[in-house]
Formats: C-alpha cells, structure tokens, sequence
C-alpha cells in the first residue's frame, strides 16, 4: 500500500491510500483544534506502529479508554496476534501491564490518553525502571498547535516520566514519515530489553477527526534480527576469581532474579555451590529455593539463624559472590555488613548497581550463567572445609523443623505462608505484596520440591498496586491458578483493581491484622506517635470482595484456613480468603520464632563452634533435639532450645 500526502493551502489533506483519492475529513467542533488532520492517515499511521512492535516481540496491549488515544486503540483491535486489555482506570492498568510482563518478559504495550490520564502511570514507571520490567508505554497528545493555550488535556508531555524510562521518543504528526515507524519500533523494543531492561516512553500527538472509516493498513516490513551479547570473562579473570574462592569458606548470595532469569543459571550456580562446598544464600525472589536439588545447600532460613551472635562471629566468610540484587532479609545484610570478607564480588549483566551495603570489591560484568559455568569449568575449585556448609544446613533445618512443629498451632503468617507456598502449582508465578508481607514470605516461604517463581514489586518497594500486578500475573498465566497474598493495607490502598479480575483462576489471601504490622517491628512501636502510623482497613473487606465479583471466605483460625484454602483452590474464578490474624499474637509469634538465635547460640556455647553441624548431622525435626541434648541441657537452655510458643516472652 502506498501513502502520498497532497497539502492543499486551506491545510485540508488529500491521502492517497491504495492508489485511491481520499478527501480528509474536517473537524467542526472548533475548540479541539485549529488544524485539521486526516483519520485515515491517523489509522494508517498508528496501525504501522502497533503491527511493527508485534512484529518486534510485542504480545499484549493494555488500553486505558480516551478521546486522544482512538486511533491506537483501533489499531490495536485490527491486529489479531495482539492479545488486548481494556482498563478504565491508568493506575490499575498499569500496573496490570506490569504483572504481564514480569511474567512473558516482554515488553507489554501500554496506552493511555492526554492529559492527567499521563500521570496515573508514573508509580508502574518507576516500579517498572527500579525493577527492571519491560514496558512500551504510548500517550497520546494534543497536537503541537493546541499546547500552551489551555486546551482540554493538553499538558506537556515530552519526556513526561524523566530518568525513570531507558528512552523516550517523541514522534511527529502522522504524515509521510511513516515508513520510518517500524525500525523505531525495533529499537524501542530493544531498549526496552537491553542492556537493562525497563520501560520506554512513546508521546505520539494526533489531530482531529480521530476515528476512521476506512481503516486500511500499510503491510510491516520484517524487523532486523537483534542478537545481543553473552557478556564473558576473560580467561585470565575466570582463573583470578577461581583461586580467590578455591578452599576458602564463602558465600554464595542470590537477590532478586530480574537479571539473572537465565534458563540455565539455577543448574550452573547448584553445580558451582557443590564444587566450592559453599552455601547458598537464596532470597526468595530469587527463585532458586523451589525445586533445588536435594544434596545443594540452599539456604532458606537465613533471616532466622544470622540473628544468632555466637553462630555469625564464628562463621564469616572469606569471600561473598553475590548474583541478582540484595537480600531483602535485614539481618543477612547486617551479617554480610559485618564480615569484612577479603572479596565480596558481584555479578550484574546489567548498568546497575548493586551495593547497598558498600562491600564490593569486584563487580564483574558478565552473564551468571557463563560466570558459573567458566568457574567450575577451570578445574581449579577445592571445597571448603566440610563443616563449614554442614552449619549452615543445620541451622537451616532446625528453624524449618521449628516451623513445621512448635509454631503450627496457631493462625499467623508462618503457617499462611507455609501453606501457600506448598498449594502454588509447578512452575506457576507465586505473588506477594511488600511491606511486612514480604518479609514474612522471606522467613517462612522454606523450600518446595516444585519449580516455582515469586515475584513482587520490589523495585521501589511500594504496597501500591498490588492487586493489579497480580491480576497481570494471572492473566499471563491463564493454565494455572495463580496464588498470592497481601497485607490488608494493600488491599486497600488497590482495592479499585479488584474489578480486573473476570473469570482469572486467582487465590488471594489478605492478612487482616489491623494494618501496619510491620511498624510494630520498628522504632516508631515506642513512639507516642505510634497510631499514625497503623492504618486498619475503613472498608468491609468482604464486602468490596463481593462487589468486584470475587468469591469471599473470611477465617480466624488455623483450621478454618485450611478448609478456606482448599475449597477457594478447587473452585472456579477469583477467590479471596480473609484472614484475621490476632496482631498482638501475631508479634508474639514472630518474636519468639526468631528467638530461635537464642537455641542455637545454647547449643553453640554448649558444643562449640560446629555444635550445630555435630548436633544435627543431617537436618532433623527440631522436636527431637531436646533428646539428643538431653545430658547436657540445664533448665536455663531448655526452653531455649524446645522453643515452646506457649512461654511468655
């Protein structure tokens, strides 16, 4: 199809499209604008733009409706390989898109109209760019003639959303420039990709008449091939490195997974922990405590067992190798804070950087996988001392057995979590909001012998649009029910969203304990200004449940839960499981679970140093070491060690 543009002087446009003459219309509402611009050239033009990023890798569109952005959403519509959401609401949409493309890893396109509607999809930017999340983010604009002269939703949109995007394009009027659309789209979808993935920002202005009659398409070119680097170390590095870690006791540090989401990372860092006979210390987003092989020392229950003094002054590692992002467990980066290892290094593909604590030594640019894999294919690698990896798996198992046991009883976040975890199908996305939910998903998620992924917006860390990100995360995963929990200011703070969810086989849990439990855990629980910082829903939970079309189970007990959590597992469609958890009991839980440290600081200063590895010589359910501790135990430790939640801290 060619397209020629014949500007008359009276601005009115002649296309030709197909050969045929087509008369451009006129816009009589005069207040929209002083020019007139052609509908069918609109059509044309962003209908070659949404067909060259699908043509580039796009696979869905998520449109919030608007007057400006007609002519992409036709364009979205004609083109059948785009699967395409329509969101009234710009915040919930964007962060529905986000969900989507934390899932499929592609950039997700997403459009909105001019004006304030811009606006609404700033938390999704930054969530996106901190998070390393692919998005395509298209508004649209006013034309140039009606900015500055206070016309309806004509702001200045031109890189609207700053260092918070890895580009931004704006592109001119619909007019004979078109053909240079679809190489645009081809960079636009690599920007989005690489070296550091994030969102991109197109402002595309159009004028009025905005909708087509016609609507005939220019057919897309195929895009350029993109191959883009295995980033390697030079030999010399990989041998460096090597000796550095050969023998020595260390640590190996996974965080957040965006940048290490290669397929065969998991295998390459499992074979490297088993050649350095070193732990790894797995964040939970970072994927590798779920379906990790038997004989690797994954370490789940690490913000547990560093609390206790006795075992981190014993066991500081000589080096760290740390992959992905930080841990979100404080107590692992007070512990990595303190070690004052000889080499702390760090492994990112990507432009950031990734230092929160100020510890690097080396940060190496490299592929993890290829990292992992040259290290181990050096030859070079000795273990380190048995014992040292044999401590930390007995840590880990004692506070994995205290969960299954001792703190089972009772309705709060261990059991929750626990549970969750285990009922998430195999290779399915497990969703968590942030704040003190996600923390709790650190400290009692364990391992499962499934594969299995949890994600949150761990970007910038907000509790905002919870709901909507997990609501994409189903929609990007429609086989499979779709798992997730959220505290109950989350919900709130995105309860808007809850209408996104259709007919989406999704099992929320909301933690109902007043609001702003994690502030118990923090300075501001002495301060006399305490109650400004809890916020208990102000909105029936089952109700505005009920209203968005979800299914509602409310519990207040453990066992109650388990039937809420089988039952919502075996329906169909949406199901929400409140469940009022006691806060004050709630704290008490969580104080005395991580009392365990006390346990394992008796034990140590009873055995010695290895005590814990001489005490459990393989992981053991912790209702049978007072047994094996028996001769030696006084009635001071005992309760130290047996951990009987019934004690009063």
């Amino acid at each position: 199809m060619s397209l020629k543009i014949d500007r008359t002087a009276d601005e009115k446009s002649r296309v030709e499209l197909g050969g045929e003459a087509h008369r451009a219309q006129v816009d009589n509402t005069t207040f929209r604008g002083i020019v007139s611009g052609d509908a069918e050239l609109n059509f044309a033009w962003a209908a070659f733009l949404i067909d060259s990023l699908v043509a580039a890798g796009c696979t869905h569109a998520v449109m919030c409706p608007g007057a400006q952005m007609a002519p992409l959403a036709l364009a979205c519509r004609a083109n059948p390989g785009l699967s395409v959401t329509v969101v009234i609401d710009e915040r919930s949409a964007g962060f529905f898109a986000l969900g989507l493309s934390s899932v499929t890893r592609r950039p997700t396109i997403l459009i909105c109209t001019s004006g304030s509607a811009v606006a609404e999809f700033y938390p999704c930017v930054m969530e996106a760019s901190n998070g390393m999340v692919p998005l395509v983010i298209i508004t649209a604009d006013r034309a140039p003639e009606n900015q500055d002269r206070s016309s309806a939703q004509a702001i200045d949109q031109i890189r609207a959303f700053g260092q918070h995007v890895r580009a931004a394009h704006n592109l001119p009027l619909p007019d004979a420039s078109i053909d240079t659309l679809s190489p645009l789209a081809s960079r636009i979808y690599e920007q989005c990709l690489w070296p550091t993935p994030g969102p991109v920002h197109v402002n595309q202005p159009f004028r009025d008449p905005l909708i087509a009659s016609g609507r005939e398409k220019r057919p897309v070119p195929p895009p350029p091939v993109i191959t883009n680097p295995l980033l390697a170390v030079p030999d010399a590095v990989v041998a460096d490195i090597a000796e550095r870690l050969s023998g020595r006791p260390g640590l190996i540090l996974c965080g957040a997974s965006e940048n290490t989401d290669e397929p065969g990372f998991p295998e390459a860092v499992y074979d490297l922990s088993r050649r350095l006979g070193s732990p790894i210390i797995a964040d939970p987003f970072s994927n590798l405590r779920f379906g990790a092989p038997a004989d690797v020392a994954v370490i789940a229950r690490a913000d547990s067992f560093l609390r206790a003094d006795r075992f981190t002054e014993a066991h500081r590692p000589d080096w760290v190798l740390n992959f992905g992002g930080p841990p979100i467990s404080k107590p692992v980066l007070t512990y990595l804070q303190g070690c004052n290892c000889t080499d702390y290094i760090g492994v990112d593909p990507t432009t950031k950087w990734q230092d929160p604590i100020l510890r690097l030594t080396r940060l190496v640019r490299a592929s993890p996988e290829m990292l992992c894999r040259a290290l181990t294919a050096t030859g070079r690698l000795q273990p380190a001392p048995d014992r040292w990896t044999k401590s930390f798996m007995a840590c880990d198992g004692f506070i994995d057995g205290l969960s299954h046991t001792a703190f089972d009883k009772t309705l709060w976040e261990a059991p929750i979590l626990r549970r969750l975890v285990q009922a998430t199908p195999e290779g399915a996305v497990f969703f968590c909001g942030n704040s003190m939910a996600v923390r709790d998903a650190d400290s009692f998620s364990g391992r499962t012998a499934r594969r299995l992924r949890m994600f949150a917006n761990r970007g910038v860390n907000g509790i905002d649009g919870s709901i909507g990100t997990l609501i994409g995360v189903a929609a990007a995963q429609p086989s499979v029910k779709t798992l997730a929990v959220v505290g109950d200011m989350a919900f709130q703070h995105d309860v808007g969203s809850l209408s996104l969810a259709g007919s989406r086989n999704i099992v929320l849990v909301v933690l109902n304990n007043g609001g702003g439990a994690i502030f118990d855990y923090l300075a501001t629980a002495k301060a006399p200004e305490y109650l400004d910082f809890v916020a208990p829903p102000t909105i029936d939970i089952g109700l505005a449940t009920r209203a968005a079309g979800w299914a509602h189970h409310r519990v207040g007990d453990l066992p109650g839960f388990i039937d809420a959590l089988a039952a919502a597992m075996a329906a169909p469609g949406p199901q929400l499981i409140e469940a009022v958890v006691d806060r004050a009991e709630s704290v008490r839980q969580h104080k005395l679970f991580w009392g365990a440290a006390d346990g394992i600081n008796a034990i140590l200063r009873l055995r010695g140093a290895d005590g814990m590895s001489i005490t459990f010589a393989t992981p053991q359910s912790a209702d049978r070491l007072a047994a094996g501790l028996s001769s030696e135990i006084t009635d001071g430790d005992r309760p130290l060690i047996e951990f009987d939640p019934s004690l009063q801290d």
